[in-house]
């Protein structure tokens, strides 16, 4: 594989992210509903991102950036887990509850969760970018001992 080839699969992850972002967004506005046809991967694995990260990115795992990419992608979909859950749970107010009151301390849970994941968001994208950085950096040879499977990694 050549440095090119990396640097378009790093970049096609960072589009896969974006999209699946731009899908949670307008799936909490509304937009997208169950009955749609649009699938918004809740696990990490199973998103486009999680699939190349956990796959064919793997043979980057020896820079740190790649390493660095892990925690945010987590946090990100932990936060997604949180705000679909609730959207998901109904309102169960006692005789004395104000479900208006409840709804609204909802809403700003979700606006909360919703400014970590992207918070989280512009990590990941920002590590991308290191990521890239430091790709662009290396030399032939260190290119391919990424992908050389006799060499064994240093034990730090």
């Amino acid at each position: 594989m050549t440095k090119r080839d990396i640097i378009m699969n790093v970049r096609s992850a960072k589009a896969a992210h974006v999209r699946w972002k731009s899908y949670v967004q307008i799936a909490l506005r509304g937009i997208i509903t169950d009955s749609s046809n649009v699938d918004i991967p809740i696990v990490q694995t199973e998103c486009d991102f999680g699939k190349w990260y956990y796959g064919d990115g793997m043979s980057l795992s020896m820079l740190p950036n790649f390493a660095a990419l892990e925690e945010p992608h987590e946090m990100v979909h932990e936060m997604y887990i949180q705000i679909y859950t609730l959207q998901k749970a109904k309102l169960r107010g006692g005789f004395f509850s104000n479900k208006r009151k409840m709804l609204k301390r909802r809403q700003q849970e979700i606006i909360t969760l919703m400014a970590n994941l992207n918070d989280y968001t512009k990590i990941l994208l920002g590590t991308l970018h290191q990521l890239e950085i430091e790709v662009l950096n290396m030399n032939d040879d260190e290119i391919k001992d990424l992908f050389d499977m006799n060499i064994i990694p240093p034990i730090v």
